[in-house]
């Protein structure tokens, strides 16, 4: 019997949706030379860009949330000459601050590398064509389209166990493809140098603490958790993800507090030890430790599912399961 996976495009390919980054235990960066010419944040649909494959690319509407006095800088985009071929396209935000604006290009400029880095990887969404600078509206990179976000369709319905360790064998061999070269894939925006947005952010980032490969083992687990939670009470928000109120500042406190009191921080040596986090640890709650694998149980949850779960969402980055230890586990062999 086929199974009825999820209505989006080969889930085990990943998004860079924000960019990779050398570990800390890598080499440095790569230095790039970042466009000169000044960034035209005035866009609108119809908008036609030329790449430099020699297509032509028409911006059809925005995607994604928008921001009060900020522009667009998503798009779906048509193939001129094929009107009925989408792709996405990405621009640097748009932003009036020199300094902003440089920052933007900056980061829009390593993550253009990062994909022409993996662009005949078939375990990345592929990068199409590029639209440079010396275009009116340029820069953007013309992406390849999925049909739908991996949150789209966790939000179409629940899934079954099948499709949750199909999905995550999927984005872990992707996560993989990253890791191969050495480098950290991080979920955060292209116009920020934070680690991974705050809901996927490992404890060692939130602390302030050296993050290396690992960081992304954890992002995948609260994934994991999340898909997990929704299989068996469709609409829960998902762990940490219900966190909505406050300032950005503020809901980052919020989630660190909750962290270090979900998995007991002040009892883990890596944390304990370290006086600069001693100092950002909230008063020790021994009594609610780990009482979010309990609450699943109680949702219906597996046990051997929590089980792994304990296991790859391990405080300590050195105990936690590697990608290659996840894979050769079999816990994800339908």
């Amino acid at each position: 019997m086929k199974v009825s996976y999820p209505r989006f495009t080969c889930p085990a390919r990943i998004r860079l949706l924000g960019f990779p980054q050398r570990s800390r235990i890598a080499t440095p960066r790569f230095r790039f030379e970042f466009p000169s010419a000044p960034l035209s944040s005035v866009v609108s649909p119809g908008l036609i860009g030329h790449g430099e494959g020699g297509a032509r690319y028409r911006l059809a509407h925005p995607l994604g949330t928008l921001l009060p006095g900020k522009s667009p800088n998503v798009w779906l985009a048509l193939d001129d000459s094929k009107p009925d071929v989408e792709y996405i396209v990405r621009r640097p935000p748009g932003d009036d601050h020199e300094g902003s604006r440089s920052s933007a290009l900056s980061a829009f400029q390593h993550e253009l590398e990062m994909q022409r880095l993996f662009a005949q990887d078939p375990m990345i969404r592929r990068l199409i064509d590029y639209v440079p600078d010396s275009e009116p509206h340029g820069p953007m990179m013309v992406l390849e389209a999925f049909t739908d976000s991996l949150w789209d369709a966790r939000n179409a319905r629940a899934f079954t166990m099948q499709e949750i360790k199909w999905i995550m064998k999927g984005v872990l061999l992707g996560i993989f493809t990253v890791h191969m070269k050495g480098l950290v894939c991080t979920v955060s925006k292209p116009s920020t140098r934070e680690i991974t947005s705050l809901t996927y952010r490992s404890p060692e980032v939130h602390f302030g603490k050296t993050w290396t490969t690992s960081t992304d083992v954890w992002s995948w687990g609260i994934i994991l958790a999340q898909l997990l939670q929704a299989q068996v009470d469709f609409k829960s928000p998902g762990m940490y993800a219900s966190i909505s109120t406050g300032t950005l500042a503020e809901k980052e406190i919020t989630i660190r507090n909750q962290l270090a009191i979900d998995f007991d921080l002040a009892s883990v040596p890596f944390y304990a030890e370290d006086e600069r986090c001693v100092k950002m640890l909230p008063t020790p709650q021994p009594e609610e430790a780990y009482m979010w694998a309990n609450t699943m149980v109680e949702m219906g949850v597996a046990g051997e599912d929590i089980r792994f779960l304990v296991q790859v969402l391990n405080p300590d980055p050195s105990a936690r399961l590697t990608v290659r230890e996840i894979l050769e586990s079999g816990y994800l062999e339908c």
